[in-house]
């Protein structure tokens, strides 16, 4: 599941997520859009808080949606 998938059906905003894992809002924002690469640290902090729902591979995901579009 996407990390924006994961904030839909938990009707989680941006930020709140952000204040989860102790991370600026934005770098989330990006994340989300996979405007940036994620960090291993972060990406591991994203499962912990989605308690495995969210994988780091997840991610590529996003990256790969956000490059198609472009």
């Amino acid at each position: 599941m996407t990390l924006d998938e994961y904030l839909k059906l938990n009707e989680m905003s941006i930020r709140e997520f952000a204040r989860l894992i102790d991370r600026p809002h934005k770098t989330v924002s990006r994340w989300v859009r996979g405007e940036n690469d994620i960090s291993l640290r972060d990406a591991y902090r994203v499962l912990v808080v989605t308690d495995g729902v969210v994988c780091p591979t997840d991610f590529m995901k996003e990256y790969e949606e956000s490059s198609m579009s472009h």
